[in-house]
């Protein structure tokens, strides 16, 4: 499953995405066999990611939920900073808010 939304600041905050491990990725592109489920949030740049022949152009403040074992392309075409969380979920407390 492939989840991505854009958050108001006080979406992000409740989520505590400022306490996620921080990663900053240089400009590349490939194929990505997601092996543990993954919630990324995006603080600067952008990424596309292409989920089922349709691709998501995601930038600063949204958040994405990457499911185990899913495949997808990745394109970084500049740079991206994100802090990300392995194993926890965000959906339901999104829906929640």
């Amino acid at each position: 499953m492939f989840f991505a939304k854009k958050l108001s600041a006080e979406e992000a905050q409740r989520l505590e995405v400022d306490t996620w491990e921080p990663w900053v990725g240089e400009p590349n592109k490939g194929t990505w066999h997601v092996e543990e489920q993954e919630v990324f949030y995006v603080t600067d740049g952008e990424v596309f990611i292409t989920v089922d022949g349709v691709t998501h152009h995601i930038t600063k403040d949204w958040v994405v939920s990457l499911a185990k074992d899913l495949v997808c392309e990745w394109d970084l075409p500049q740079f991206l900073k994100k802090n990300f969380k392995m194993n926890h979920e965000i959906i339901a407390k999104l829906n929640n808010m």
